[in-house]
């Protein structure tokens, strides 16, 4: 039940956060230029080349180490992050020693961090 609760939680912040912020239905960042890479476009790269190989604390890391305050991009991105991270299932979440409470933290964090008071 408190697994059910925290993903229901989750999904909520990242949808608002979508919605309110951004005025789009989805919490996935679009990268600008398939051609020309923007510094948020190449975190976004990183990022989800280190998910992809299950690295999810070292990504984690380098999100909240690269985050700049001022740009809504990394925002998106941080929480484009914890939403697949939400969607992820258990096990998954195990094999690479992560949990949903700690995807619950981080993107506590990040709207402490952006001042959302989602």
């Amino acid at each position: 039940m408190h697994k059910d609760y925290l993903m229901r939680q989750i999904e909520f912040i990242s949808t608002a956060v979508a919605e309110l912020i951004f005025r789009k239905p989805s919490s996935r960042y679009e990268m600008q230029s398939e051609v020309r890479h923007s510094d948020s476009d190449l975190l976004y790269i990183l990022l989800f080349n280190m998910l992809d190989k299950k690295n999810i604390n070292g990504a984690e890391n380098i999100l909240f180490d690269m985050l700049e305050e001022d740009n809504k991009n990394h925002l998106l991105i941080a929480i484009d992050f914890y939403d697949r991270l939400n969607h992820m299932t258990d096990d998954e979440l195990k094999r690479a020693d992560f949990s949903r409470d700690e995807i619950d933290r981080g993107l506590r964090e990040i709207k402490t961090i952006y001042g959302l008071p989602v």
